[in-house]
């Protein structure tokens, strides 16, 4: 027999995964569609329906956030400023 992992969460429709996201729930299911989201469609063809798991979606949160270059502070970047500035002064 296959160990079968159990989820503890149960799936959730568009809309409330969008609640979860605070995003469209349109705009979820276009990108369940393109595959940016993790989900899973029930059914074939255009009208299929998508499901999420709550668990699947914070995890992907938290990666995307990871995953982007964090903008350089106010005085980072204001001595940068002043230095290209004196360089060319």
């Amino acid at each position: 027999m296959q160990n079968i992992e159990k989820r503890v969460d149960p799936p959730l429709s568009a809309k409330e995964a969008a609640l979860i996201l605070k995003m469209n729930s349109r705009t979820l299911v276009s990108w369940a569609r393109c595959g940016q989201v993790p989900a899973h469609p029930l059914g074939e063809g255009k009208r299929r329906l998508w499901r999420f798991f709550e668990s699947e979606l914070l995890e992907w949160v938290k990666n995307r956030e990871n995953s982007f270059p964090r903008k350089p502070s106010g005085s980072s970047l204001k001595r940068a400023i002043d230095a290209h500035a004196k360089e060319f002064a």
